[in-house]
This record gives structure tokens, sequence and C-alpha cells, in this order.
């Protein structure tokens, strides 16, 4: 895995675009499958900005929208059963914020190869299930570092998630048989009070205010469904989770917490 700040992901005389990483050039009518769709906010954007395409976006619940491009469709279904929805191949395939949805890496990339036009690319963009602190503290000076290992890292693990699935990306891509495979890890701030750009500082913002509301979520979700299996008690999740979104407010910029948010590329090949 490449060190943060290491990028590798575009060569000599390419660019890189807002919405793709993947060198996307000479293509007529282009296919192109946004896996996890979400909100169908990506799908949209790039249907806007390639009007020639036409973009399916994916999603166990898929979003019903009122304006959607001619180009955009949305389709209800589940990337790790079958791909009914894929009946001629794609020339792009992307898939971003998947880590925590995803129980079969390897099956899912190798499927996206074998419905990739040859030559085609598959882009994914994760965030990694860790978090860490600038200043090296432990977990008892941070709760937060102490949620996610006791509670967010410990329910992913028992619903059969891996955890470290974002730094395996890239070997799995050349597992699956995909070439020219490039990879970029960044990092993501939480908190401004270390941010060396005016864009660091607006995205670690907007992060501490993303964490407080993972941690909520994401704890009472667990809680409800009772996804710890005995690691700790309702009651004490809950007031971890209160000290954890207490901690990233107050301290975020003393301990300098981030994230590693990443990239990966990979062709089909000819």
């Amino acid at each position: 895995m490449l060190e943060p700040g290491t990028y590798v992901l575009a060569k000599p005389g390419e660019k890189h675009h807002g919405l793709h990483r993947a060198p996307l050039r000479n293509l007529t009518n282009p296919r192109v499958l946004d896996i996890g769709t979400g909100t169908g906010t990506w799908a949209i954007e790039f249907a806007n900005q390639h009007p020639d395409s036409h973009v399916l976006g994916t999603d166990i619940n898929p979003p019903e929208l009122k304006s959607v491009p001619q180009n955009c469709t949305f389709a209800a279904a589940d990337a790790e059963h079958d791909w009914t929805f894929a009946q001629e191949p794609f020339d792009y395939i992307h898939g971003r914020m998947l880590v925590l949805s995803i129980r079969d890496w390897p099956r899912l990339i190798q499927r996206c190869r074998q419905h990739l036009q040859p030559g085609g690319w598959l882009e994914l963009n994760d965030v990694a299930v860790r978090f860490f602190a600038e200043d090296g503290c432990g977990e008892a000076e941070a709760p937060m570092l102490k949620w996610v290992r006791t509670v967010f890292q410990a329910s992913a693990r028992n619903n059969g998630i891996d955890v470290d699935a974002t730094y395996k990306h890239a070997q799995q891509l050349r597992d699956a048989g995909f070439v020219d495979v490039r990879e970029g890890v960044f990092t993501w701030p939480v908190g401004s009070g270390r941010a060396r750009t005016a864009d660091e500082a607006a995205i670690g913002e907007m992060q501490v205010q993303n964490m407080q509301a993972l941690v909520g979520n994401v704890t009472e979700t667990v809680v409800r469904k009772g996804g710890l299996l005995g690691e700790i008690t309702a009651e004490q999740a809950r007031k971890l989770a209160e000290e954890a979104r207490r901690d990233v407010v107050e301290n975020a910029d003393v301990h300098g917490y981030y994230m590693h948010l990443a990239t990966f590329i990979g062709q089909a090949p000819w």
C-alpha cells in the first residue's frame, strides 16, 4: 500500500476530472455503471457532464427522483448478487464508499472485470475503517479512537465486513486480471486546526460534523440490531458514543485526527 500523499493515478498527458480519475477518453456513447449509487448524485452529475453517455446507477434502494437526465437511469440491484441488469458490457464502472456494504470484494472485482469492455476501466473510491491521531495519543486520551475500535470496527467484523478491505484493493484488482492498476492515498483531516490550506480546513470542519452524525447513527443501529455480540453492553456503547461525539468536537484539532481516503483504478485487458 502506498503511503498517504503518494499519487500514481495520472500519467503524463492525462488530466484528473472532478467526477473520476480513470482516464476516460476517446469514448463514443460510453456505457457507465455506478455501483451503490445512493442518492444518485454522482450518476446524475456524470450524465450531465457527458450527455453522450448512458449511465446506470444501481442500489438496493435506488433513489426515486422526479428530475433525471434522459441518459441516466436507476435500478434496484444488489451488487453482490446476479447482475441481471447488465445486458451489455460497460466502458466504465464506478463505486465509492462501499467498504461497509461489500462482504466479498474479490468476487465483486472479478464480476466488474467480466462486465467491462476490453480496455474499460474500474474505479473504486473509499475510506479506510480506521481513525488516526497525529499526536500519537491512545484510546485513554481519545474516546473517538476507542469508539472506532470497540463499536465501529467490531460491528463491521461481526457482520462479515473486512475493515481493512480498502488497503487490499490494488492487489485484488491485479489478482482479477486488471492491468495498469494505479492507486492514490489521501489524508482526510477531521478538524481544521492543522489544515494546510483553506480546502483542507473546509473538509476538516465538514468531517467533524460527519463524524458526529456517524457515531450517533452507527451506535443506535448496532444497538438496535444487536451487532456488538457481547463486545460491550448497549448502555456502555451509548455512553462511549457520547464521549466520542464530544471528543471529536473538542479535541479533533488537539490530537490532529484524520482518516485515509483511497482511489484505485484498473483497466480490463484488451
